[in-house]
């Protein structure tokens, strides 16, 4: 699919001003797959690590009873419409494991639907750009696409496997 934007400009979620609260006044919530019977166990605070504040999140993810996964996710309201948007960015530091991006929709009604993308961290703060058009849906009751769609929510998620997780984040936005 293609998409046409012509917006340059980017909006800024969160650089932690008001921790724990995005710019739109939004809480950032911690949750694990223990809401559906999981094992998983984590925290999350703000911290300071290697000179920049951050939301640093670490847990034991596993994957036992249908589980595997920790998260921090924050609602967005207003919504954002994925058509003002190339994609978003993400300033971490991390353990040197994969995490992921979730965006929640509209059309996004269970909880195991959500559209993805994957990254891999390093030890040392690095930004990434995660284009929409790189999404992956969670479900095939879902649309392919998320463009057209209001983003309701967005989540980093520390999942899928059995590991140590260990990722802060310094700022988030919409590129």
């Amino acid at each position: 699919m293609y998409q046409n934007n012509t917006f340059s400009k980017e909006m800024i979620l969160d650089q932690l001003k008001k921790t724990k609260f995005t710019i739109q006044s939004q809480q950032w919530n911690f949750i694990t797959d223990q809401v559906m019977g999981g094992v998983s166990t984590g925290k999350f605070r703000v911290e300071k690590v290697d000179g920049a504040m951050c939301y640093r999140m670490t847990g034991d993810v596993s994957t036992k009873n249908n589980g595997g996964f920790i998260q921090i996710r924050t609602k967005l309201i207003p919504e954002i419409n994925s058509k003002d948007y190339n994609g978003i960015y993400i300033k971490v530091y991390g353990n040197e494991k994969n995490y992921n991006i979730h965006l929640r929709t509209g059309l996004t009604l269970a909880p195991w639907q959500y559209y993805s993308y994957t990254f891999s961290t390093k030890k040392k703060w690095t930004e990434i750009k995660a284009p929409l058009d790189e999404f992956k849906k969670s479900n095939f009751y879902q649309p392919k696409s998320i463009f057209g769609q209001n983003i309701k929510s967005v989540g980093l998620v520390a999942g899928f496997d059995d590991y140590k997780a260990d990722i802060c984040l310094s700022e988030i936005g919409f590129y």
